[in-house]
């Protein structure tokens, strides 16, 4: 489980940073966005970019683009995010 650290819009889509994800967030098949009232969407049509950072080994935080349409109120900060393998 990871929760939503930031989000912002390129071209039009939605690109959403986590907080650090213990686990293979690359191979994940769908992701499930919990609003503050625990409401849940499924993601299925996303991309994922692998990142690496320059100066050490240590795990990256998951960084996705929504390539979907979704309400708006599961794209807060803290919002919770499980990734389906």
């Amino acid at each position: 489980m990871s929760e939503i650290q930031d989000f912002f819009k390129i071209d039009g889509k939605n690109v959403v940073i986590c907080t650090y994800y213990d686990g293979d967030f690359m191979a994940a098949r769908s992701i499930s966005v919990f609003d503050e009232r625990n409401n849940v969407t499924k993601i299925t049509k996303f991309s994922m970019t692998r990142t690496t950072q320059c100066f050490n080994s240590n795990p990256v935080s998951p960084v996705f683009m929504i390539n979907e349409e979704i309400d708006e109120r599961f794209l807060k900060r803290g919002n919770r995010v499980e990734l389906a393998l």
